[in-house]
């Protein structure tokens, strides 16, 4: 017996011409009388190749007018080695070698109108032919598949290698590849002298494999140290537990997973192995982040075909690289006509590993509750990107009559607006406010927060400056504070445009709090999770309003019914067919229902009657319908959705 020195190339690929190129170079020394198993293991040592998670194809080449001998088995093994025993010349006869992944490609499709499901494991499209037909019923398309057995047919190889993989997890044990290829898996114990094994070929050279023998006894001691030492690789416990992850909402922690896989397969997992199956099982979800952008040009494409009308929109900087990306859907679009023209935007940082921000834009339907506009990724909130935000913003919705923004008052939005939007009303969050006051003065104790949201909601001149005295003997500076921003800003009364409910950022902070575990994503995962967000909620909301059956909706008309029930203790004198006065205790209101407002000043800037004004329609026997804001009713409500 002697020793044959093997040049090896590797991390090289094959070209047209049967050549191997750009390879590194190492080397190995084996017995003249190895085995394949013993070959292949040392060139896996040598190469630090992980064997139960890569399938290894050994080839060399004898001349130049012959195409690559490949090493499959022993008898492959006997031929080369007494080839080389003519040469043994370390640099004679070089292995070729190549390495390829079990490729566990778990692709999932989100439905079309749910977001956040559990997705769906994308099924191949198989070839039609007679034999292959016969079997489509039984066909086994996941890589969990917990009971394996003879006769079991299988979507393709991968699925085979990974049903294989999960299985020896469940069981404890650990096979090695005896031989694959596109035609075959064969796997046997790696203990040598085992009897358990298990093949599978393809039917009629397809895609599909069987399983054709499958001895599951082991014949070996199960004390060996080869089962004590079982490596669980990452990319099989990942495969495991991807089911868990499809739901960005879902926390699964890895200690989870180590609690999971003791209760349920015996595994004792380390944090980082848990760690580790986790971020696999992302991956297998969620690909590559940077795969994602590339994506992103024919995602918009695809959805500028199916959502005609909508505004999509991506830019690149100089160097071709991603910059921002708008999405306008049309059903949006369509839906805004039919909702006051008051537009919440706000923008929240995105924890995937680009990072960026997220800018959305946002307003209230007939029922008070949110109806996203547009939403965009920027690499920050600054002028640039909050213009170009606009801009696009712009071409969508154009601009209405008393159209008006609110926001948290970042310097960016308001350089903004006033370039694209000049001279459009600017309003501050009325939260955004107190949490400076509460940050700049010190100043949190609930006699002041009362009295600033009092001040701020109030209705009439009179009771603003009331409040402001009241405010200023508690802090000076804090009036002054209020004063430098300008009423008009933050205060009901002085607003130049009526946002009548709309007082704070609320709705985006909302649309925020949603979208939480979905900022993780990669960009592409992050729009579709939207689309398919607004998607759901247009079908929600059209279906609650398909089964409201009051004049307005439930915000409005619970606003309505507390007015209404106010409205009972009053007496009304009418003074002329439209003006009337209502006494309220010792106190007494002028309302004027031609020109729906009334003294106390509700009526004209909630745009709903007030007390006041439904015990003059009581008086008159008339019905408040035409007295409320058309974008409260369930009409506009129909119409936006």
């Amino acid at each position: 017996m002697s020793k044959i020195p093997i040049m090896l190339k590797s991390n090289g690929n094959w070209d047209n011409y049967g050549r191997f190129r750009d390879f590194e170079v190492d080397a190995i020394v084996v017995d003249d009388n190895a085995n394949y198993g013993i070959l292949s293991s040392t060139i896996a040592e040598q190469l630090s190749i992980d064997t139960s998670d890569k399938i290894i194809e050994i080839k060399y080449i004898v001349n130049e007018n012959c195409p690559p001998m490949e090493i499959r088995n022993d008898m492959g093994v006997r031929a080369y080695m007494e080839t080389k025993k003519e040469n043994k010349n370390l640099g004679s006869y070089p292995l070729c070698i190549s390495v390829r992944d079990f490729n566990m490609e778990l692709a999932i499709n989100n439905e079309s109108t749910s977001a956040g499901s559990s997705g769906s494991l994308n099924l191949l499209e198989f070839p039609s032919s007679p034999a292959i037909e016969e079997y489509q019923s039984e066909i086994i398309t996941e890589s969990t598949q917990t009971y394996i057995e003879e006769g079991q047919v299988y979507q393709d190889k991968q699925t085979v290698a990974a049903a294989m993989k999960n299985y020896s997890v469940m069981h404890k044990f650990q096979f090695r590849v005896k031989r694959s290829s596109h035609r075959s898996y064969w796997l046997i114990c790696v203990a040598e002298s085992c009897k358990w094994h298990f093949k599978a070929t393809s039917i009629n050279d397809s895609a599909i494999f069987k399983i054709r023998s499958f001895s599951r006894q082991h014949t070996c001691c199960l004390m060996d140290e080869t089962f004590i030492q079982r490596k669980r690789t990452a990319a099989v416990l990942g495969s495991m537990v991807v089911p868990k992850y499809c739901d960005p909402k879902t926390v699964y922690t890895p200690k989870d997973i180590q609690t999971d896989m003791l209760s349920e397969h015996g595994l004792n997992l380390s944090y980082m192995q848990a760690w580790r199956a986790k971020e696999k099982a992302l991956q297998f979800l969620r690909g590559n982040p940077c795969d994602s952008y590339n994506k992103l040009p024919k995602y918009f494409y695809i959805l500028e075909k199916n959502y005609p009308g909508s505004v999509v929109k991506l830019k690149k900087a100089a160097d071709d690289c991603f910059l921002y990306a708008f999405v306008a859907l049309c059903t949006s679009i369509n839906g805004w006509q039919h909702c006051r023209p008051v537009v919440v935007v706000d923008g929240t940082f995105l924890k995937s590993a680009y990072r960026g921000i997220m800018l959305t834009a946002s307003t209230m339907d007939a029922t008070g509750t949110i109806f996203p506009l547009a939403y965009a990724v920027v690499d920050s909130e600054n002028d640039a990107s909050w213009k170009w935000f606009f801009e696009q913003f712009k071409e969508a919705y154009g601009e209405r009559p008393s159209m008006c923004v609110v926001s948290d008052r970042h310097e960016s939005i308001l350089k903004a607006t006033s370039v694209v939007y000049p001279g459009l009303a600017h309003y501050s969050c009325m939260w955004h406010i107190w949490t400076n006051i509460r940050s700049k003065f010190k100043k949190g104790h609930l006699q002041l927060h009362e009295l600033y949201f009092a001040t701020a909601r109030s209705y009439t001149m009179d009771e603003f400056n009331e409040r402001m005295l009241k405010i200023e003997e508690v802090d000076l500076r804090v009036k002054s504070y209020l004063y430098d921003i300008g009423y008009h800003r933050w205060s009901r009364v002085h607003a130049t445009v009526n946002r009548t409910f709309t007082m704070t950022s609320n709705i985006a902070e909302s649309l925020n709090a949603v979208t939480k575990d979905a900022r993780e994503l990669p960009i592409l995962d992050l729009f579709e999770y939207m689309r398919t967000l607004l998607e759901r909620w247009t079908k929600e909301k059209l279906s609650k309003a398909k089964v409201t059956f009051t004049y307005l909706g439930h915000k409005y008309n619970k606003e309505l019914e507390d007015n209404s029930t106010l409205s009972q203790k009053l007496r009304v004198r009418a003074s002329t067919d439209h003006i009337h006065i209502v006494l309220d205790g010792v106190k007494r209101y002028i309302v004027c229902l031609e020109n729906k407002k009334c003294s106390c000043g509700q009526f004209q800037l909630d745009e709903l009657p007030c007390a006041h004004a439904l015990a003059a329609l009581r008086h008159r026997n008339e019905t408040y319908e035409n007295y409320c804001s058309p974008y409260y009713t369930r009409k506009s409500l129909l119409l936006t959705y």
